[in-house]
C-alpha cells in the first residue's frame, strides 16, 4: 500500500514540475519552432518553383532552361 502511495506522489510531483517548467518558458516550444521552419522552407521552395516556371509575374522564367552545363 505504501508503494502505491509513493508512486502516486511521484507522478503528482513530476506533473507539477512539468507544469512549472512549462509556465516558466516563454515564446514558442521546440515543436512550434520546427513547424515554423518547415513552413518557411516550403513557402520558399514554392516561390522558387513559381519563379522558375515564370508563374510569379516576373519576366522570363528560368534563364538556364535548355542550356548545357558543360
Amino acid at each position: 500500500m505504501a508503494e502505491k502511495k509513493s508512486a502516486k506522489r511521484r507522478r503528482r510531483d513530476n506533473k507539477e514540475a512539468r507544469e512549472r517548467d512549462k509556465a516558466q518558458r516563454t515564446g514558442e516550444s521546440p515543436a512550434q519552432q520546427a513547424e515554423a521552419v518547415r513552413a518557411r522552407e516550403a513557402d520558399a521552395a514554392q516561390r522558387d518553383a513559381d519563379r522558375r516556371m515564370g508563374l510569379d509575374g516576373s519576366l522570363g522564367g528560368d534563364t538556364a532552361q535548355g542550356r548545357r552545363t558543360s
